[in-house]
């Protein structure tokens, strides 16, 4: 440790961190970092462990070794992701840095100059501005909760949207505390921000909700589950790497801990299912997935799950029939994607005019919308003959997602190449002739 840190700069140093907006609400975390830092102000660094960690902080027993140390490095992980990002955000001028290194937990400070200048005001400015669209999205749900469960714009809707069993399981969750019930409505509502899963910083949004969602109710399966099928989503939008390997290592431990705390649940099983398929294990994935379909016929969220997998694993027709039970689930308000799985396996399907009708209905009912959607109309409009269309629809995407690399974001998705190929081949033959 550098000599010239005196324990009180490093005692600064902790109280901005957990005094800053990023992590005002981060407990769990201040938690963990506050006793890391004292245990180090105290002498007892090198002693710093796991098993202390989740004794001493989460008041877990020391010889349940699995749970407890699982917990414990996740936890570790999230804390150095969010104190990069507090320093290159709000903390950017702290003349005192505190970093976690990756395969321990004892803490190392920094003493660093910052130099004010144009790029990291301009980096603060844009850190602050991330941090309030995660704040104003996180009151959005909160409103849009509240919006929908006592003022529904449909008030026959109102048993289709929130069935009994919603109300009974609300009770029984509220007779064991109200973090618990906030975490589930709060989980419930980010499970509705999952797609399109092409979108990285959505999928970061997501993360850091159900994040959110484990704090409140660290014993709630739905926290882990919806925090694994979100950093499955990063890691397939990742490149191949470390840090690709280790998203899917995160959210493989969020899918077990899911399993472990609720094993039978259908958001559970889905969940380890889909990290499977972020994984390229395609077949272990349609089992799993298939089991938590059957086992939540009525789930559209699970559907969806198992529609996108089969879609991409090559089962279009599979695709077709579970986005279609989701298509008929009644429940119209939420951002499902079953329109825009079932276009896609109707286009692979050769069923071009279907692909056609349910992209359209997927806008005309707010679904999410991405690069690869616009892509598969281009393509079905030019399957069909109608090149005029197909180019209108083109220049669409290439306006909106200037960016995207389409070909790179399916090839990193689909199990076979030749059904990539089949949408791009159409892409290239406008690019081609672009009158």
């Amino acid at each position: 440790m550098p000599s010239d840190i005196k324990d009180i700069d490093k005692s600064n140093a902790l109280e901005a961190v957990c005094k800053s907006e990023l992590f005002s609400h981060l407990d769990r975390l201040c938690a963990f970092l506050k006793y890391i830092v004292t245990e180090e102000l105290e002498g007892r660094g090198e002693l710093i462990m796991g098993k202390t960690i989740a004794q001493d902080v989460y008041d877990r027993d020391p010889t349940e070794e699995g749970d407890a140390n699982n917990v414990v490095r996740v936890d570790a992980r999230r804390l150095r992701q969010n104190l990069e990002h507090y320093y290159d955000t709000a903390g950017t001028a702290d003349p005192v840095r505190i970093f976690v290194d990756t395969g321990g937990y004892r803490p190392r400070f920094e003493r660093v100059e910052v130099a004010a200048s144009g790029h990291e005001s301009s980096r603060r400015a844009f850190g602050w501005a991330a941090m309030s669209f995660v704040t104003g999205t996180a009151i959005g749900i909160a409103v849009a909760s509240i919006t929908i469960e006592n003022n529904p714009s449909d008030p026959g809707q109102t048993r289709a949207e929130f069935p009994i069993q919603d109300t009974l399981k609300r009770q029984a969750v509220i007779e064991q505390s109200a973090s618990s019930l906030q975490a589930m409505n709060l989980a419930n509502q980010a499970r509705s921000m999952m797609f399109p899963i092409f979108d990285a910083p959505r999928q970061q949004l997501v993360a850091e909700v159900f994040r959110r969602v484990i704090e409140l109710g660290p014993d709630y399966h739905g926290g882990y589950a919806g925090a694994a099928q979100a950093l499955g989503n990063l890691a397939i939008l990742t490149p191949p790497g470390p840090k690709k390997n280790a998203l899917l290592d995160e959210a493989v431990t969020m899918a077990d801990q899911a399993r472990r705390l609720a094993p039978t649940d259908p958001w559970a099983q889905s969940a380890q299912a889909w990290v499977k398929f972020a994984n390229r294990e395609f077949d272990e994935a349609m089992r799993i997935s298939t089991r938590a379909a059957t086992l939540a016929p009525d789930d559209e969220h699970v559907l969806d799950i198992h529609g996108s997998i089969a879609l991409f694993s090559g089962h279009f027709a599979e695709a077709a029939s579970s986005a279609a039970k989701a298509m008929n689930g009644g429940r119209s308000n939420q951002r499902f994607a079953n329109r825009n799985i079932f276009g896609a396996a109707s286009f692979h399907l050769e069923n071009y005019e279907k692909s056609l009708d349910s992209f359209s209905a997927a806008a005309e009912y707010g679904d999410p919308i991405s690069a690869p959607s616009f892509a598969y109309q281009t393509a079905a409009l030019n399957e069909l003959g109608n090149t005029k269309e197909a180019a209108r629809k083109y220049a669409e995407l290439r306006k909106s997602w200037p960016d995207a690399d389409v070909g790179k974001m399916l090839a990193g998705i689909f199990r076979d190449p030749s059904h990539v190929e089949k949408v791009m081949r159409n892409i290239r033959s406008l690019d081609n002739n672009p009158d």
